[in-house]
């Protein structure tokens, strides 16, 4: 089953780096293109293995805020201190699993689409916006 999935992995790899390749116009496009692929195969990665904790770390503290905000407003309203510090304690790990997991499905997105089309720039290592 590993040797399955690791040759699909294999002949999708080629298939996304071949791609640019073939799409371009011109022989001289041909040539940048297959050029930059080494390139942009860096910023892949890069940007999957930077960009992912940021992205976690960023939207667990958007989700914390969030969470807090709406169960503040159930229990007394989120301008009211003592009412945000209750239910912090509940929507702190709440944030952490839901930010974790957004988090890494962005980072993971951010980094292989704007790591490959942009490499090494500041939306491959979701330091840009998150989602549209």
């Amino acid at each position: 089953m590993k040797k399955v999935m690791s040759l699909v992995m294999a002949a999708l790899a080629v298939v996304v780096v071949a791609a640019p390749v073939f799409a371009a116009d011109d022989a001289m496009d041909k040539v940048v293109e297959g050029a930059m692929v080494p390139t942009r195969l860096g910023g892949v990665a890069a940007g999957v293995v930077v960009g992912t904790p940021i992205a976690i770390v960023r939207e667990s503290v958007k989700s914390y805020k969030d969470l807090t905000e709406k169960c503040a407003d159930k229990v007394g309203g989120h301008d009211f201190g003592p009412s945000c510090l209750l239910v912090s304690f509940a929507t702190l790990p709440a944030g952490l699993v839901v930010g974790g997991v957004k988090g890494t499905y962005y980072g993971v997105k951010n980094g292989v689409v704007d790591g490959f089309q942009t490499p090494f720039a500041s939306d491959s290592f979701s330091l840009g916006k998150m989602d549209e």
